[in-house]
């Protein structure tokens, strides 16, 4: 059994509920709308075997160029042993200026 003020508000507000409820179907089916096209625009691009060859080649030799500046910025770089002990003599000492790192030569791997 419904209270009568209850009723009342019920009714006042009805049709704005519908109003409500309709922009929301709406809403919901242009977003699924846009989801299906997109779905379809990011099917992958069929290439051939030849330029799936050329792109991996370039691919690997992107790789080796990226592994040859890792390993001469670690040819240059102090190793963490030695950041440990550089902290520790600090801890111990704290008067003491901050040591400097002089590169080794250039050794090409």
């Amino acid at each position: 059994m419904v209270i009568p003020e209850v009723e009342e508000v019920l009714i006042k507000y009805k049709k704005q509920e519908e109003k409500i409820q309709s922009i929301l179907k709406t809403d919901n089916t242009t977003k699924q709308d846009a989801s299906l096209s997109h779905l379809n625009k990011s099917q992958p691009i069929r290439i051939s075997f030849e330029e799936a060859q050329i792109r991996n080649k370039q691919i690997l030799k992107e790789l080796e160029f990226v592994k040859g500046n890792l390993r001469s910025k670690a040819i240059f770089s102090p190793t963490e042993l030695q950041w440990e002990k550089v902290c520790q003599d600090y801890q111990k000492n704290p008067s003491l200026p901050v040591k400097t790192w002089h590169c080794h030569l250039p050794v090409f791997v």
